[in-house]
């Protein structure tokens, strides 16, 4: 069963949830059965060539290697 993103028309909590395509979960705070599936954001694999968002431009220190400490962002 696969995991999905849900939020609640009703109360608008967020929760995530397993359910089939074609159920809908009753929400876990408020329990009303109006939860709406979201679009769920998929995290895309780093590779050397593409090596996405370098820890120095999300707020962190720069690692060895890093993308930012050689100018290309």
């Amino acid at each position: 069963m696969p995991l999905f993103d849900y939020a609640c028309a009703a109360c608008a909590h967020e929760f995530e949830a397993l359910s089939r395509f074609d159920e809908t979960p009753a929400c876990p705070i408020c329990g009303a059965a109006q939860a709406q599936r979201q679009l769920a954001h998929i995290a895309k694999p780093i590779t050397e060539s593409d090596p996405g968002l370098s820890c120095q431009r999300t707020g962190g220190d720069a690692c060895q290697g890093c993308p930012a400490l050689a100018g290309e962002f």
